[in-house]
């Protein structure tokens, strides 16, 4: 099993680990994508709804941006 060590407190953290992490952002992100399209048509969206579900799908869609740029460059 690899394991990547973090320098702060040098916990091990596995590569399982890291992509369980990846796939539940993945996740989250379709949630977020979906519920936004889903609401905007819908009598409760408003500009709170979609500040906060723009809020939340930003660092999302950067982890999701990122991991598509290590898969990558894993082929490479």
């Amino acid at each position: 099993m690899l394991t990547v060590i973090t320098f702060v407190n040098g916990q091990h953290i596995s590569v399982e680990q890291i992509a369980l992490g990846g796939m539940l952002a993945t996740i989250s992100l379709i949630i977020s994508l979906s519920m936004a399209e889903i609401l905007a048509e819908s009598k409760w969206w408003n500009s709170w709804a979609s500040s906060t579900l723009d809020m939340h799908s930003a660092p999302l869609l950067l982890v999701f941006s990122l991991i598509v740029a290590f898969k990558i460059l894993m082929v490479l």
